[in-house]
Formats: C-alpha cells, sequence, structure tokens
C-alpha cells in the first residue's frame, strides 16, 4: 500500500489533476477544491481526469479517527481509493483546516486502505 500527500495551498478555488497509485493502478482525477467563508471550511469536488466527468460533489475537507477519517469510505465503489485529511500536530491549532492552513498544518493524503 503506498500513500501519497496530494501538494495543496490556500488559493481560495484551485483545480488540478492528480494521479494516484490504488491497488497497483494509477488513477487519474481531477480536484476542485474551494473555500466556503460563511462555513469556514474546504470542500473538495472530485472528477475523472480523462473524462472530467463528476464523480463526487463538496466532500467536506475535515480531520477524524480511523476509520471515519476516510473521506472516500462511501465512495468505495468508484475505486478511487482513500483520503483523509491528517493534521500537523506540531503545528495545527483548529481541527479542521481553514483559510490559512491547508496544505501546511493539514495534509490530504491519497492511496488505498488494508481491509
Amino acid at each position: 500500500m503506498s500513500w501519497h500527500v496530494i501538494p495543496l495551498d490556500t488559493t481560495p478555488d484551485q483545480e488540478f489533476f492528480v494521479s494516484v497509485d490504488v491497488g497497483g493502478r494509477n488513477v487519474y482525477l481531477l480536484l476542485h477544491l474551494r473555500y466556503n467563508t460563511e462555513g469556514r471550511f474546504w470542500k473538495m469536488d472530485v472528477s475523472d481526469g480523462t473524462t472530467r466527468e463528476m464523480l463526487i460533489s463538496g466532500v467536506p475537507l475535515v480531520t477524524g479517527l480511523a476509520p471515519s477519517a476516510d473521506l472516500m469510505k462511501q465512495f468505495r465503489h468508484l475505486g478511487i481509493g482513500s483520503a483523509v485529511v491528517v493534521p500537523d500536530t506540531d503545528a495545527a491549532e483548529n481541527d479542521i483546516p481553514d483559510l490559512f492552513d491547508l496544505g501546511s498544518d493539514f495534509l490530504l493524503v491519497w492511496g488505498e486502505r488494508d481491509e
């Protein structure tokens, strides 16, 4: 199993392609992240990186304890792996990333969970 840190920054509306190893195959995805200023949280849309077909819309980027920390758990049927938001315990002052600390104090990590 391999996990990949998805490079993020605090641009409030960002879109980029990633390729992650899921079960020995490369999965090509288009991620769109945006910051909800009223709710004060990040949300993410996930699309197929080749066809741009929307797979998942509006997943909140929140932390949690295993196994509920897996943001993609309810979407396992899509075969796109697992994703978790991991706080840097030395730096994170909040429970969820805010407008200023995504990609530094909080990391998005993608891979496949052993089950």
